[in-house]
């Protein structure tokens, strides 16, 4: 395991662009709502907005590095997006 992954477990590393990739699904269009909101929030306090892409129950996060791999910066905001999830979400 590289040492991106051990330090946001759960999360994908990308060649091209550098980047952390999750997937979360929920039960419903309310639990993605919320998450989606609390996900703003961080985005607001950390100046940091990933790219998501999102339907009824599923969404897509990806956090862009800069140079050769992501940043400190990128892997302390997939650490702290993961903590958003309920618990009975699912992460693939």
């Amino acid at each position: 395991m590289s040492a991106t992954l051990q330090s946001a477990p759960g999360w994908e590393t990308v060649a091209h662009p550098p980047s952390l990739f999750r997937r979360y699904t929920f039960a419903s269009y309310r639990d993605t709502r919320a998450f989606l909101d609390r996900l703003a929030a961080l985005s607001e306090e950390t100046g940091l907005y990933p790219d998501l892409g999102f339907g009824t129950t599923y969404v897509n996060v990806t956090v862009r590095g800069t140079g050769g791999a992501p940043s400190a910066e990128a892997l302390a905001f997939a650490n702290r997006a993961a903590a958003l999830v309920p618990a009975d979400a699912a992460a693939n």
